[in-house]
């Protein structure tokens, strides 16, 4: 189970590397992390590093997607709240379903077959949990055409 810092702003950037689909980075002090990873077979990874102490979320990369659809759409994200958050899952999860959806102006990671109960905004960063508050999926929202273009070259070269 996730903890909720309420009205919490927390800034974020996006990080282009080769062979990355992406990597959101949140502006943290240099604290040692822990990774968090969830997989599906050998087809799917994304990767969430978390303070040590803090429990809170300094990165996320998506490393590999398999299985990842192309929508024309813009990606909105409606009824959420402004936070942090602080990560209590396991270390490393197996997942079932690992789906990617790239949209027009973002991308969505559904990590887990469940209905989001509610989302947490950081920056253009949204994290969507169950009603157990168990990460459902990922979202990064407003990328630029270069950002878009980017991941889509990386997951048609994986």
């Amino acid at each position: 189970m996730n903890n909720i810092i309420k009205n919490k702003i927390v800034k974020t950037s996006i990080s282009l590397e080769e062979y990355i689909p992406f990597k959101v980075l949140i502006d943290r002090k240099n604290e040692p992390v822990k990774y968090l990873s969830y997989s599906k077979d050998k087809t799917s990874l994304l990767e969430i590093a978390v303070g040590i102490t803090s429990c809170f979320i300094s990165r996320i990369t998506l490393l590999l997607s398999k299985e990842y659809d192309i929508n024309n759409d813009r990606l909105n994200i409606d009824g959420y709240e402004i936070g942090d958050l602080i990560i209590n899952d396991e270390l490393k999860s197996s997942c079932s379903y690992f789906k990617t959806h790239l949209y027009e102006d973002g991308i969505k990671i559904v990590i887990l077959e469940e209905k989001v109960f509610k989302y947490i905004k950081m920056d253009r960063l949204y994290v969507g949990l169950s009603e157990l508050n168990n990460i459902v999926e990922i979202c990064l929202c407003q990328l630029t055409p270069d950002e878009v273009k980017h991941i889509k070259n990386e997951l048609d070269h994986q």
